[in-house]
């Protein structure tokens, strides 16, 4: 059917809407993942559950990590060039000795990560960042050569 890997049913769902196509399968919330976004030269991959949104503006990149479970603490975040990093350690659940965990959608004891490709060079030391219920924001200014500027006609 449409000469696509069976084991990768949404192959060409995602070349179709030119989304890029993932390089280890879908991986699902909970296991790895590599997409390429071919359109915007994104490259993102990662493991365990922490869903990002990339927002880029004129001057900088916003990235909206959505990090459940995750004490502040546990964040580690490291801005390179063109690649930003994101590492968390989610704790156990903390439960008595008389409890058990009969049903959970939250993994336990997980170390996450997103390894993302940007879109632009950023300016690492100007970078900052925000942790609030869950939510990180990380704004990265863009390097002076990549911000957009407008050119004059004569």
């Amino acid at each position: 059917m449409f000469g696509r890997d069976p084991k990768d049913p949404f192959s060409e769902i995602f070349k179709v809407f030119g989304m890029g196509v993932p390089m280890e399968g879908l991986g699902g919330p909970m296991g790895k993942s590599m997409f390429q976004m071919n359109s915007m030269g994104l490259e993102i991959s990662g493991k365990g559950f922490m869903p990002i949104t990339l927002i880029e503006g004129d001057e900088t990149i916003k990235i909206i990590a959505l990090v459940p479970g995750i004490n502040k603490d546990d964040i580690v975040i490291n801005a390179i060039g063109e690649t930003l990093e994101l590492r968390a350690k989610r704790a156990p659940m903390a439960i008595m000795e008389s409890e058990k965990i009969i049903y959970s959608e939250v993994p336990e004891d997980e170390e996450v990560y997103k390894t993302i490709k940007l879109p632009a060079p950023v300016k690492e030391g100007n970078s900052s960042a925000k942790f609030e219920n869950g939510m990180l924001i990380v704004t990265l200014p863009k390097a002076e050569k990549a911000k957009r500027t407008g050119i004059d006609i004569e």
